[in-house]
């Protein structure tokens, strides 16, 4: 019988560690700011407009452009920018909900601080009516089609994980008494208007 792969879910991974001493400063400041004892997430304001971090936003606006246009989008008829762009710690037994993101086209985190057994990516099978009819399956070390969620548990900092806005995703919960800290970021568009054509 012939099998024919379609509809790919694709999750883009680097490693920048060279950008994480530029920017873990102003990120703990910003931290710093909204830091509360009793809460186990903080999150800092949107950090779009951070010089310090303007490389840090460049790099990831340009890689999303990037990957999307090679997923086959015709990103020459949009104009693209970080709609989303926050430090978050993740203290001990704190993570994310399942979630996606609307109204927007890439989303994904940066690593600048990832203890031993701390939070990492987490993304959940999105074909919404597989789980209607899910079969038990066997939870081994491949990965196929019956696998229900990819973990990234080797994070490191400086690493970067892009995925598409739709893709299901959390970050798993914190095992660590450090906090892990990282940036979450969303990548957005607007129609390119054409002024004179």
């Amino acid at each position: 019988m012939e099998g024919f792969a379609y509809f790919p879910v694709i999750v883009y991974r680097d490693e920048r560690p060279d950008l994480v001493g530029k920017v873990l400063g102003a990120c703990l400041r910003r931290l710093e700011e909204v830091r509360s004892p009793n809460r186990h997430l903080n999150q800092s304001v949107h950090l779009g407009q951070e010089p310090s971090l303007r490389e840090l936003s460049d790099y990831l606006l340009l890689s999303s452009v990037g990957f999307l246009r090679d997923q086959g989008y015709s990103t020459e008829k949009y104009d693209f920018h970080l709609s989303g762009f926050w430090a978050q710690e993740l203290n001990h037994g704190a993570a994310t909900d399942v979630h996606v993101h609307r109204n927007s086209q890439v989303c994904g985190w940066f690593f600048l601080e990832s203890p031993e057994g701390g939070s990492y990516p987490v993304y959940h099978d999105s074909r919404i009516h597989k789980a209607m009819v899910e079969l038990d399956f066997e939870q081994g070390q491949d990965i196929n089609n019956a696998t229900q969620s990819i973990h990234f548990n080797n994070v490191k900092a400086g690493s970067v994980f892009f995925g598409n806005s739709w893709l299901h995703h959390q970050l798993s919960p914190n095992q660590s008494e450090t906090p892990t800290r990282c940036v979450h970021f969303i990548v957005s568009h607007k129609d390119r208007t054409c002024i004179i054509c």
